[in-house]
């Protein structure tokens, strides 16, 4: 009996832990993204996925355990940003390169495939915004892409109109660098409405939002 009953709660707990309603919700609510503004292979193969955002100056590029959020650095260096004094962030021909912290073999799949593996590698960073019914992954030093639950609501009506894929940029190294806010063009130097440990606060980003239909 004693053993039937250990067995019964093994297979509950293991039931309860392949019941992740954020990360397979937040996979197909990706895949629903991909159907409006589809990845690309960015190596000519299966085994790097880049999306592009509508106006080519933010990209969101996933490949087997690595996610990376790219940004034109154009705009930051015309805003007074000194490379030299930039700590968080990687420049390669002219884009600001933010990346997990951690990369492994490349492997061949289709993008929402890779991304699937990717929700479960990088569980901890997959997180649910409700302020902003979003999903999102949060990179290290609070580099953030998120994109929204439901596309038929969330692009279209009330606050957060046009917000259907956002880059949300930690601003404290960038102004560290020398950037002025106030003279960045194309991104928005606000104040984001979150949760933390139950208790809603706001927090300084700078964004770049964008409706996708």
């Amino acid at each position: 009996m004693k053993k039937i009953l250990l067995a019964a709660i093994a297979l509950t707990l293991s039931a309860c832990s392949d019941l992740d309603v954020v990360k397979t919700d937040a996979v197909r609510s990706f895949g629903d993204i991909l159907k409006i503004l589809p990845a690309e292979n960015s190596k000519g193969d299966s085994s790097e996925w880049v999306m592009t955002a509508p106006d080519n100056t933010a990209w969101f590029r996933w490949k087997n355990q690595e996610i990376k959020i790219i940004v034109d650095a154009r705009p930051f260096i015309s805003a007074g940003l000194d490379l030299s004094k930039l700590e968080n962030g990687v420049v390669n021909e002219n884009t600001l390169v933010y990346s997990s912290p951690l990369s492994n073999a490349p492997e061949l799949d289709t993008p929402l495939k890779l991304f699937e593996k990717n929700a479960d590698f990088f569980r901890a960073s997959l997180g649910y915004h409700p302020e902003m019914d979003h999903y999102n992954f949060t990179l290290e030093n609070g580099n953030i892409f998120e994109w929204a639950k439901d596309l038929n609501t969330n692009g279209t009506t009330g606050k957060n109109q046009d917000l259907d894929i956002v880059f949300a940029l930690n601003p404290e190294p960038l102004i560290t660098a020398g950037v002025d806010t106030e003279k960045l063009e194309g991104w928005t130097y606000t104040q984001v409405p979150v949760d933390i440990d139950g208790k809603p606060t706001k927090v300084w980003k700078i964004l770049k939002a964008f409706n996708l239909k």
